[in-house]
Order: structure tokens, then sequence, then C-alpha cells
């Protein structure tokens, strides 16, 4: 009897308990948004009450891929400056001087950590040269250190040459020896994963010669917009298993499957015997200290970031180029009047392209290759950063969209002018030229940048040289993206001619 009243009545009580538990739960959430946005220590930094109140804004515009433009409204429309806080632990900066203060060498002093919460949700694993500690980092850097060396990657520009070339064979065989129309977005992605597969793992993806996606390089595609969604978990781990059951049993065995392509082909390149010297021959020395996880998981990451990063860059000059047939006139004169045939067309001479080069460098400005930010986190310490202080546990980043956009960085920001990186013209002597640094900066700043630049310059000079080309109507919008850190980027169709002499 008396159990029988226990239950009656805990029964009645049940409604109470909940309506408690959830008044409790919303008097939570308003005092930690009042104290976000009045008393904590980032408080007397400027930006939106939405995003000091909750981290819950800064995820909202991350999963729409809109984070990069809104954070660069920010700090240009609502006037908050060089930096703008855009979550309640979070600063983003857009003045040339953080570059270094946040990610560069600092004499007598630790680096900014990574910020493991960030990190974690990238693709590659634990233990690769992206996500290693310091020391780890340094003895993985100092191995590879000579296989990107421009020396080196000169003795490997004939394999880049060769692919190159076959770009050009493949395109023309699609198009049964005319001119026709191509999604130039796919080609160049075929081309840079085609190249890394070769100069990583020993083979290519055979993407040029089945013009076609490897299913390992599909996945990396098919996973862009989820990856936002990835990033946002992140910050609420709780909701990961959630997470994780409304994913497509389908897409998640793709992921097994390319994880599985991946260990099978860097099983391949160890198999090599042949005493080859590529990008990360030094890792499979007997005597190197890599361990098998931080050799796969690195990689891993060489091939997405070498590859798919290239390519956006390739696709954004020649769309900027298009919707500007003034340059893409002087870009392919200028190639056109330095070479008499593809055959003369080498790293070192294109080097000597001004034209070309700033061409490039500007579509490295108006459309980064990635348009968000790598956060660093000051962990235990407090740091003085643009002369503020920044309290312990803040992440910190330069934000490359709005760092890039900035009025205060360059004139006219938003319009493709390559006239403003060449010696001599006037009108841009303000621009802080400084302020742009795709590569990043420091210690940890991207390893593969020259052969992203003999693989841009390159195979750029041989398309002005071989073709004349003209932007398809249904691609007059292409910039209009989405950014999930990578771009979703659309078709780029252009109307592609063989050059008549």
């Amino acid at each position: 009897m008396a159990i029988s009243h226990l239950l009656t009545r805990s029964v009645a009580d049940f409604p109470v308990v909940t309506a408690l538990g959830t008044v409790i739960g919303v008097l939570c959430v308003i005092s930690s948004a009042v104290y976000n946005v009045y008393v904590h220590p980032l408080s007397r930094y400027p930006g939106p009450r939405l995003a000091a109140a909750s981290r819950l804004w800064f995820c909202w515009h991350l999963i729409r891929g809109e984070l990069p433009f809104v954070i660069h409204e920010l700090h240009l429309h609502l006037k908050y400056g060089d930096v703008v806080r855009v979550a309640p632990d979070e600063l983003s900066y857009t003045h040339p001087d953080a570059w270094n203060q946040i990610y560069g060498l600092r004499p007598r002093k630790r680096e900014i950590m990574k910020d493991p919460t960030f990190y974690s949700s990238l693709p590659s694993g634990k233990g690769s040269i992206v996500n290693a500690d310091r020391e780890r980092h340094g003895h993985l850097r100092k191995l590879m250190s000579y296989g990107f060396s421009e020396r080196a990657l000169r003795e490997q520009e004939s394999v880049v040459r060769a692919y190159a070339d076959f770009f050009h064979q493949r395109i023309m065989e699609t198009l049964g020896g005319k001119g026709g129309e191509v999604d130039l977005v796919r080609w160049y992605n075929f081309f840079t994963f085609d190249v890394m597969g070769h100069l990583v793992f020993g083979e290519s993806f055979d993407c040029l010669q089945s013009t076609g996606y490897n299913p390992w390089v599909a996945l990396i595609f098919d996973s862009v917009r989820i990856g936002g969604l990835l990033r946002s978990i992140k910050f609420w781990p709780w909701l990961t298993p959630i997470v994780q059951h409304l994913v497509p049993a389908k897409l998640q065995e793709r992921r097994r499957e390319q994880k599985r392509i991946a260990r099978q082909k860097a099983a391949y390149r160890k198999s090599i015997e042949d005493g080859r010297r590529d990008l990360i021959s030094s890792l499979l020395q007997p005597d190197s200290g890599v361990t098998d996880a931080e050799y796969q998981s690195t990689v891993e990451s060489l091939i997405i970031a070498g590859s798919e990063t290239t390519a956006t860059l390739l696709a954004g000059v020649t769309f900027h180029l298009l919707k500007n047939p003034d340059k893409l006139k002087r870009a392919t004169m200028e190639v056109r009047n330095a070479f008499s045939s593809p055959e003369a067309i080498t790293f070192v001479n294109v080097n000597k392209l001004p034209y070309l080069i700033a061409c490039l460098t500007e579509a490295l400005r108006i459309y980064p290759p990635v348009g968000d930010g790598f956060p660093r986190n000051t962990g235990e310490n407090t740091e003085i950063l643009l002369d503020k202080p920044v309290p312990p546990n803040t992440l910190v980043r330069v934000t490359h969209w709005a760092t890039f956009h900035s009025p205060s960085n360059f004139t006219r920001p938003d319009e493709f002018i390559p006239e403003r990186w060449l010696e001599g013209e006037h009108g841009f002597e303000n621009d802080r030229k400084s302020a742009l640094q795709p590569f990043h900066v420091g210690p940890r700043n991207c390893i593969g940048r020259n052969l992203a630049y003999m693989e841009m310059r390159l195979l750029m000079a041989l398309v002005l040289f071989r073709f004349d080309m003209e932007l398809c109507d249904v691609s007059e919008d292409w910039d209009r993206q989405k950014s999930f850190l990578l771009w979703a980027k659309p078709e780029l169709m252009v109307r592609l001619s063989p050059r008549t002499v």
C-alpha cells in the first residue's frame, strides 16, 4: 500500500519536476548569456550581442555556409574595426600584424597552440603533420622539408608537366579535337588530384584517364556541405551520437571505403623500393622515427590539402579572367608572346611572367581557397594582440575572406585588379599587401606552397597558350558560393576553342 502510494505520488509530481527542471534550464541559459555579454573577459571587445551571448550564432552561420561573409560584414559595415568578437570565446582579426602575432615565431615564448576543437573536426587523423603537437610537428616538418623545397620540386617538374599535357590531351579527346563546353572545376580537380596521387602515393587516381572521380576523391566533395555541421557539434560533444545517427548509412559506408582505399594506396607507396625521392620518401626511411599512424594520416592530409585548394585557385583565376576580358587578353598575350611552343613553357620561364603571376596572386586574394580562418587557442596564457590583452582560453584567428576583402587593407577590395601587384602601378600605394597570407605564416605555414605555385603557374600558362576561352552564360554568377571551410563550388562551364595560330 505504501509503495503504491509513493508511485502514485511520484507520477503526480512528474509534471512539477519537469516544469521545475525546464525553468532551471532556461534560467541557466539566460544567466550564461547575460554573463557572456556583460561580464565575460571578452565583453570589452566589439561585436554583435547574439554572437557574444552564445556559440549558436556562430554555428548557425557556419552550417549555412555563410560564416566568412558574415564576419566580413561585421568588420566592414558595423565598423567594429580590425578585431571582432564572433563567439563568447572567439575573436576574429583582419589587421596584417595579427598574422605574425597569432601564427608566427615568438622569441622566448611558445606558439599559440592550434585549437583542438577545430582541428579534431578535420579529416586528417591524429598524428598528422596538421594536428601534431609542437615537438612532433617540428620533427615531421624537418623530415619533409627537402621534398617540398624548390630544388626538389624542380626534380618533379617533369611529373607535373606530364599531367598538364595529359590534361590538354584528354580535354581535346573529350571534345573530339574541336571546341566545346567543359566544366573546368572538374578538370582542374582531375589534374591536381592525379599529380598529388603520383607524388604522394606513387600512382595517380586516374581522374584524367577516366574523366571521373576516384571514390576516395569523390567523397571529399560529397562531404563538403556537412563540414560545418561536423565542426559545430565539436562545441557540444554530447550531440555527436545523435548526429552520427542522422548521417546517411550510405555516406558512412563510403567514408569507410575511403579509409580502406587510403590505407591501400599508402601501403602500395611503402612497398615501392626503387630509391625514388618524392614528397614523402623521407618518412619511409628506416631511421625516420615516423609511426605507421603518423605516416597514414600525414599522406591523407597532403592529398586533400595539396589538391583541392590548388584546383580551387585555378578555377577562381579562370573565372575572374573571363569576367574581365581586358585582363584575360593581357595575360594571354603575355604568355603567347613569351613562348613559341608549349615545350618552351617551364616553371623557370613562367616565373618571368609578371602579369600572369599578378593574376594568380590577385585570385588568391579575391577568392582564397579557404575563406574561413584557422583558430588558435591562447590556453593558460594572457596574450597581447594588437596592443590589447586577450584572456586565457580564447580562440583567435585571422579570417581570410574578411582580411583579403577589407578596404583598410586593399583599394577597391571587391574588384579583380592584378595590376595592384605590379611594380610601378599607381593607385595602390596604400594597400597593406602583407595582409595577404593565403599560405599562412610561421613554423606551421603551408609546406606545399612551392608545389602549389608550380602547378598553378605551369597549368595556367599552358591553358592560356593552348586555348581561347569564353565563359558560358550558366556560370556568370559562379562566384556566389557557400563556404564550409572548403567552397561548395558549382560547375564552371567554359567554352574552349583550340588556339588558332
